[in-house]
């Protein structure tokens, strides 16, 4: 029993004596590789000189050359026999004292007479109180057509009913226009007569 007690002393010794040793050599390792970086880390800053003059260059600008000068046109000569001559151009015009003789033909410019006619005809008014009463009648008027073509002057020749339809058909003729009567060329005046009936059933 004392012998393997002894052994194992001696085992246990050898092994802490390896393990400190071991760790001596790693703390040593550690150390020279921390000095290695630091060592790493130092950066030497070198300042340039700055060369502060600069040379200049002058730019040379190429003369220009003058550009040669066109020759002279060269000179025409024009012969007689290329002039025109004035007598062969020359042209006769037309006689023109003796005109178209326009007497002997017929007058168209003579004036024409012509008839008044009639362009706008505007019907009569019924008169409320007739229609309601159920009258009916008509009124002959005479009147003057004027040479602007205008009715004036109405006058109520006669009619039937008396008084019943004489103011509507005044008032209708008033608005009436013609085409004057025509007389040697010239609008002139002109009286007529015409009569306007009354009937329910053109209302």
């Amino acid at each position: 029993m004392a012998v393997r007690h002894g052994i194992a002393a001696l085992m246990a010794l050898g092994i802490t004596f390896g393990l400190f040793y071991l760790m001596q050599y790693l703390i040593s390792m550690g150390s020279e590789r921390g000095a290695d970086i630091r060592k790493g880390q130092v950066i030497e800053f070198v300042r340039l000189k700055r060369d502060t003059e600069t040379q200049t260059r002058k730019r040379e600008l190429p003369k220009k050359e003058k550009p040669p000068e066109p020759p002279p046109p060269p000179e025409l000569q024009m012969s007689q026999t290329d002039a025109p001559d004035s007598d062969a151009m020359a042209i006769s015009a037309p006689d023109l004292s003796a005109g178209p003789d326009l007497g002997s033909g017929p007058n168209m410019g003579a004036p024409s007479d012509s008839d008044s006619v009639p362009l706008v005809r505007v019907p009569p008014q019924y008169p409320i109180r007739a229609a309601e009463r159920g009258i009916e009648g008509w009124v002959v008027l005479r009147f003057t057509i004027t040479a602007a073509g205008t009715v004036v002057n109405p006058e109520v020749l006669d009619a039937n009913p008396k008084r019943i339809f004489d103011r509507a058909a005044k008032r209708a003729l008033k608005k009436w226009k013609y085409r004057p009567r025509i007389v040697d060329g010239v609008a002139i005046d002109r009286v007529e007569e015409v009569k306007l009936s009354f009937d329910l059933d053109d209302i």
